[in-house]
């Protein structure tokens, strides 16, 4: 049987760019931050230790790509995952690593 991709072209080119956005490490930790919460863009700079500017930036650029929705209430926006299920690759690799480094600690290699 000959060797097939799973999935289209499309996805993959659509996944990379995802990818590419959530290669940020800020991007993740306000992904990981709101996945069951909602926060505010001073909330977020308070939690993470960036300049508001900073979280906005990066805020826009999540909303771009629908991984966070914002609602307003008053003055204030409320920013929210809009699928926790976007960090499991977070997690997963998180676990992989930990994963290698106790084999290799068990091994002696590093």
């Amino acid at each position: 049987m000959p060797l097939k991709s799973p999935f289209p072209k499309e996805v993959y080119e659509r996944n990379a760019v995802i990818y590419k956005l959530m290669a940020n490490p800020k991007r993740l930790e306000i992904l990981n931050s709101i996945k069951n919460t909602r926060a505010t863009v001073n909330e977020l700079a308070e939690l993470l230790g960036v300049r508001k500017a900073n979280i906005s930036q990066h805020l826009f650029y999540l909303r771009a790509m629908k991984l966070v929705e914002v609602e307003r209430k008053g003055k204030n926006a409320f920013y929210t995952i809009t699928d926790p299920r976007l960090v499991e690759p977070c997690r997963i690799l998180k676990e992989l690593l930990e994963k290698d480094k106790k084999g290799a600690k068990k091994t002696g290699k590093s």
